[in-house]
């Protein structure tokens, strides 16, 4: 909180951090507070510098964020304080983060960008959980109980000759769910699987999801709407008013994680067809589906702003102990409800009608509930988009439900790729609150991700929102640097500054451009949310640009030198000396490793389009990883790769290794490596760990382990110091001391923690430090800029070597295959020695089918996207004449070029000798 002498100003709103609390029991029904007031700020001048004094601390807050607040401070308060005294204090609200400021003495302040009431007076929760005033604690079976009651009255008043409506009936219930679900002591302390139970644990948040199910389903199968509309709209009112105070007690904030297990949640994120559109059961009803979208905005808005570290560790052990089935759903919906806000953008890009720049808000909603007029179905938002459009919108796209489309992007093969509709531009979302709350959340789940066990654990893609595809991620990336360098400008690496400006000049890429509008909120902050497939595009995007950029920086300096300067990064190499010439050229050629590689093998005839310089890095690797070499340790253990200890090379050998990969990456060349996550890991600053240690060697990793579980006599008797023996590629013994003076100090039951990390962090990081910094820095010297730090290890183990499948899938690979020589696709298909490759193809093993793909491709990986996204090209040759010559691959293209043999033994044996005695540009 940050507190400014002043006269009391009008509250004002901008974007900017945040801190909440828990939420204080609200009136039965919504008035307005009568004992508050709005405070206009005086007139003078000396009052409006003292405001904009407060202001200038948020300079870098976006201008359209500044929106009065309403003040709730008495007028009785305000006189009795004195205009001597009065201050200004600003803070976060508690549910969509923007900044406000406000009266110093206000008990509470609204915020009108997302309507919620903050509670500064923080409340005694402990103690209100005890008092007599709350409501019982809801449960399913005291649902039940109320609903049996009622039913049992209404027999009764039946008997009487007094019948009740429907709604009578169950005014018991729709009372009581009120009641409870709009007090936080209630709601927060229900739902428990021990009733009694109020210590805290890491190990579960003591909540019964079973039974939160049991009860909403048992509401929604009642005659009447009105139980549940009750109980939705007294959690709404709790959600409007939220003491903000009381985020240091994990415990406070359960009420929270009650909501979210609202079993239908989802299905208000879900939108129908509004022309047949048709109510099915009550969770349809307008009232009900703006109602639980309420709660799930808000409910994800005040998780996202709570600050306190305790409580946060608290909440994503919680989130990491879920069952694997409801741990995932979790994560369903807050891309579902990512999703719902981009689907909105998406309709709005492609309108004509709503034009490209626009928004969403203030458009009314379709339910008679109007407490959210921000609700819209996007149903509605699709059928102006196509009756809009001045091109045909394929409704491929948009007649998808919005949970095909959040997991999977498959149902748009039959329509459009993303490239061929209007992308989202970031002025459109680049200020949503919601889906900053949203993305803030599941970054929690994340890091809960991380705390699973490893067969519990989900894949990376299991996070990735595909309607990202649909968002213009270079703009994104460019705003996302942009934002980060406005205030820092570096100066330029380029040793001649005034071509450097000339560059700029040509590009518009000075690093002072800025939007008029400042941005709160990029995908690239969130990167988890971006496929893999999005992440590439944007490192070839900057890789591209840099490409471009050093190709042009040549061109300038040949005009002005007046000699010829290559516009390649060329690499001339001699077989037998590959590693040793390929280390030369990298060290003689390091400003232009940014340019675009290309290979040439001495004596040997060939362009390089792509195919050289595939078999240049293959080669290479094979070379730098041989046992001869000694730059590597192959552990028996895992198979895995390692940096030795004592290499029998230099570490320059280890520079070029990273150079290596560096250039892998910027010319999208896939790699057979067999390294641990730990190696990816340090290629993106992420430390290592005892984890990475038992991915590399298991088996001691688990003896390690071991040691913690024994009593000091069995470590006495093991004799263990803080040192260590190894062997160097020479079978020489080494010994080295894991802390100072280590050989002297003894394994203990009390030092065991320590022992084992020393252990495995030397032979991980400590003992291979110097190995680790060559390496990091060949890598350095090619790989630069923000766009690498988007992927995880996993991705970047992914991105260098392709997708290791188990199997070809054949039909794909049918699906994606080009033909070139044939009169179209159908007569291609339908040809003998087509029908006779794929057959030839299928009976392959695995393991000859990965050698069939380096033949043609120069990799025996599938791209990391997918075997989709390969492109593959089969070509007739000689124009269907049969041939004694072999086929032959273009690994430039991935072609493979064909003769129409005249049998099908004929074409199995030269396409056999093709495929195992090829090498080079040449046969063996």
């Amino acid at each position: 909180m940050i507190r400014r002498k002043s006269v009391a100003p009008r509250p004002s709103v901008k974007e900017g951090s945040s801190n909440q609390g828990c939420p204080s029991q609200p009136s039965s029904q919504p008035q307005p507070d009568s004992t508050t007031q709005h405070v206009d700020a005086p007139k003078s001048s000396e009052s409006n510098s003292s405001q904009w004094r407060i202001f200038d601390i948020f300079k870098s807050v976006p201008n359209d964020s500044k929106k009065a607040a309403d003040t709730n401070e008495s007028s009785e308060e305000s006189r009795k304080r004195g205009t001597s005294e009065k201050e200004s204090y600003v803070k976060g609200c508690c549910c969509c983060g923007t900044v406000v400021t406000y009266p110093a003495r206000s008990k509470k302040f609204l915020c009108t960008v997302c309507h919620t009431t903050n509670l500064l007076d923080s409340r005694n929760i402990n103690s209100a959980e005890t008092g007599n005033h709350a409501p019982p604690f809801i449960s399913f079976k005291l649902v039940k109980d109320m609903l049996d009651k009622c039913l049992a009255e209404a027999q009764k008043s039946n008997a009487n000759g007094e019948p009740k409506s429907t709604h009578q009936i169950f005014e018991p219930l729709s009372t009581y769910l009120f009641d409870s679900f709009s007090n936080f002591a209630c709601l927060n302390g229900s739902f428990k699987i021990k009733k009694s139970s109020k210590k805290l644990h890491y190990s579960t948040s003591n909540i019964d999801i079973r039974d939160i199910h049991a009860t909403f389903n048992l509401l929604t199968s009642l005659p009447t709407k009105r139980p549940l509309f009750k109980a939705l709209y007294g959690a709404s009112e709790l959600l409007k008013r939220v003491d903000v105070g009381c985020e240091n007690d994990p415990r406070n904030l359960k009420w929270l994680l009650i909501l979210l297990e609202i079993p239908f949640l989802y299905k208000v994120l879900i939108s129908g067809d509004t022309k047949t559109k048709q109510t099915c059961s009550m969770i349809d009803v307008s009232e009900i589906k703006a109602l639980s979208y309420d709660i799930l905005k808000r409910a994800l808005g005040v998780l996202s702003n709570v600050n306190s570290p305790f409580t946060l560790n608290y909440i994503t052990w919680w989130f990491a102990k879920l069952d694997r089935s409801v741990f995932s759903s979790k994560i369903d919906l807050i891309n579902l409800y990512i999703t719902f806000h981009l689907k909105k953008y998406f309709y709005l890009a492609n309108s004509t009608q709503t034009g490209r720049r626009g928004s969403v808000r203030g458009r009314p909603g379709p339910s008679r509930y109007r407490g959210d007029m921000e609700y819209i179905d996007p149903s509605s938002l699709k059928d102006e988009a196509i009756e809009s459009s001045s091109g045909p919108l394929s409704p491929g796209i948009l007649n998808l439900p919005i949970s095909q489309i959040t997991n999977s992007i498959t149902g748009l093969k039959e329509s459009k790729k993303p490239d061929q509709y209007c992308k989202i531009k970031i002025h459109q979302y680049g200020n949503d609150w919601h889906l900053k709350t949203a993305s803030m959340v599941l970054a929690l789940f994340i890091k809960a991700n991380s705390f699973r066990s490893e067969a519990s654990k989900l894949p990376a893609s299991i996070f990735y929102n595909s309607l990202v595809d649909f968002v213009n991620l270079k703009m994104d990336f460019d705003m996302w640097q942009s934002e980060k360098k406005f205030n820092e400008i570096k100066p330029s690496d380029n040793s001649e500054p005034e071509i450097q400006m000339i560059i700029d000049y040509i590009h518009g890429t000075k690093n002072n451009f800025k939007f008029d509008d400042v941005m709160s909120y990029f995908f690239c902050q969130f990167p988890f949310l971006v496929s893999l497939g999005g992440k590439i595009s944007i490192l070839e995007y900057e890789a591209r640009r840099q490409m471009e950029r050093k190709a042009e920086e040549a061109f300038i300096n040949s005009l002005d030198k007046r000699i010829a300067i290559d516009v390649y990064f060329r690499v001339k190499v001699r077989r037998e000396f590959i590693v040793q010439d390929s280390l030369r050229c990298i060290k003689l050629n390091t400003p232009n490793l940014k340019k675009s590689l290309r290979v040439q093998f001495v004596n040997e005839l060939g362009i390089d389009a792509g195919g050289l310089k595939k078999e240049w890095f293959l080669l290479l690797t094979r070379s730098l990883f041989s046992p001869e070499a000694g730059m590597f340790v192959n552990v028996e253990d895992s198979n895995y790769l390692w940096f030795s200890i004592s290499p029998a090379e230099n570490n320059e050998m280890y520079f070029l290794f990273g150079a290596i990969l560096g250039l892998a990456i910027y010319n999208s060349t896939i790699l057979n490596l067999k390294f641990p996550t730990a190696l990816y890991k340090l290629l993106l600053n992420i430390p290592v760990g005892l984890d990475d240690y038992r991915q590399l060697y298991p088996s001691t990793a688990k003896n390690l382990v071991t040691l913690k579980n024994y009593d000091s006599d069995v470590l006495e008797d093991l004799d263990l110091n803080f040192e260590i023996s190894f062997k160097d590629v020479f079978g020489k013994i080494h010994s080295k001391e894991l802390i100072p003076n280590g050989r002297h100090i003894r394994v203990t039951k009390e030092n065991a923690d320590q022992y084992i990390r020393c252990y495995s962090k030397f032979f991980m990081h400590d003992g291979v430090a110097s190995q680790i910094s060559f390496f990091i820095k060949g890598f350095s010297t090619v790989i630069g800029g923000n766009a690498l730090s988007l992927f995880s290890p996993e991705e970047i183990e992914l991105l260098l070597c392709g997708s290791d499948e188990e199997t070809l899938d054949i039909n794909t690979l049918k699906s994606i295959t080009k033909y070139a020589g044939w009169k179209d696709q159908e007569q291609a298909s339908n040809s003998i020695v087509i029908r006779w490759f794929w057959e030839y193809l299928e009976a392959l093993s695995f393991k000859e089918q990965r050698k069939f793909l380096l033949f043609v491709t120069g990799s025996d990986r599938v791209p990391a996207t997918g075997l989709q996204n390969l492109n593959f090209k089969i070509t007739r040759l000689s124009n269907g004449r049969d041939s004694h010559r072999l086929p032959v691959a273009h690994t430039c293209f991935n072609e493979l070029a064909l003769y129409d043999y005249s049998s099908k033994s004929k074409f199995i044996q030269k396409l056999n000798t093709a495929v195992n005695e090829s090498s080079g540009f040449g046969i063996k």
